[in-house]
């Protein structure tokens, strides 16, 4: 399998010294108290290509990227100007360049990403071709450690993309996102929110159905919390208009069971999500309506006192961006700083909380 030359970390840092030391002002609380210490930006070495509709994930000690949306040519307009990418990148925390791992089998874009077991797997998403941009997949597809190829893994019970997952309570867990309603597979508009869950087989031979999402939407975050799945936002569709939520919903592996947690200060689709130093961080997000927005702000959960706060800003709003925790830092990764295809950007920030 053709392999991408390593990038040299001079060509990543071009952007680095402009955003290095950015802080912003500090916000309020809903107690009316500034936060202690506002998270300082670091620009770190960006994306190879600029791609946004990504879902990175840790595995074996290194940021992974897989697969998402990214530009045909020097000019982004609009959503059919992105195609979905084969291309896998691998950063290590502490390195100068991002480095290449196998090419996915397929082009993908929104393929769920997680480290599991011994294996990377990424699963569902949408493949693409002029005229069928949303083909949904339900392949999975697992590259083992140290693995020269990907193979294919146990199929979804039906197409599914834009999910949120994680490993909670030791298995594997899929939930959301959108399905096909019908036999019809290949526009936005042949899909539906869905409220499907998943949960692989110990024997990881399949997937067996788990308790139904409270809220069934698409384009959420989540992450793990203290051993459970924490899944923010989101949006439905319904009547043409496409409409952002505020939910917060918690799977405790223990009870097998979904509840409804302290929303979100503000409803928002396109988000990411990472869990460090104890809290949930909810970043970005995009809105659609009379007016389309990207959003910059940062909200904080703590667990302890079930509260949420605005800690923050990115330097840029983002949307279609990934999120992850590594030693305590959160890094921010990809994303597009215009609502729909414009403006896909090469974004890697790290702060700590």
């Amino acid at each position: 399998m053709r392999r991408r030359d390593m990038v040299a970390a001079t060509l990543g840092m071009v952007a680095a010294p402009a955003l290095a030391q950015w802080t912003p002002e500090p916000t309020r609380t809903p107690s009316g108290r500034p936060p202690a210490a506002p998270p300082r930006f670091r620009a770190l070495v960006p994306l190879p290509r600029p791609l946004q509709e990504i879902y990175p994930t840790v595995f074996d000690a290194r940021i992974i990227v897989a697969g998402g949306l990214e530009a045909r040519g020097a000019e982004v307009k609009s959503l059919a100007d992105l195609a979905p990418t084969r291309a896998v990148w691998s950063f290590r925390p502490g390195a100068r360049q991002w480095d290449a791992l196998p090419d996915l089998p397929i082009p993908l874009h929104h393929p769920f990403l997680v480290g599991y077991q011994r294996g990377l797997w990424a699963i569902g998403g949408f493949t693409g071709a002029p005229g069928r941009m949303w083909q949904m997949e339900r392949r999975t597809w697992i590259l083992p450690r140290l693995g020269a190829a990907w193979l294919e893994g146990p199929p979804l019970p039906r197409p599914q993309a834009e999910v949120v997952g994680g490993v909670v309570g030791g298995r594997l867990v899929i939930a959301g996102g959108r399905t096909p309603m019908e036999a019809a597979n290949a526009s936005y508009s042949d899909h539906g929110d869905t409220q499907d869950m998943w949960i692989l087989k110990a024997d990881g031979s399949g997937w067996e159905a788990g308790p139904r999402l409270p809220r069934g939407v698409n384009s959420a975050a989540a992450d793990v919390a203290n051993g459970r799945l924490h899944m923010v936002g989101g949006r439905y569709s319904t009547g043409g208009q496409i409409i952002n939520v505020d939910a917060h919903q918690i799977y405790d592996p223990s009870s097998n069971s979904w509840r409804m947690g302290p929303a979100l200060p503000a409803p928002r689709g396109g988000l990411a999500a990472a869990f460090a130093a104890g809290r949930l961080f909810a970043i970005g997000g995009e809105s659609f309506g009379k007016t389309p927005a990207v959003h910059a702000d940062i909200f904080r959960f703590d667990p302890r006192s079930q509260s949420w706060d605005r800690v923050t800003e990115l330097p840029t709003p983002l949307h279609g961006l990934g999120a992850v925790a590594v030693a305590g830092r959160v890094h921010v990764i990809g994303g597009a700083s215009e609502p729909g295809g414009r403006g896909t950007t090469r974004t890697h920030l790290m702060f700590t909380p």
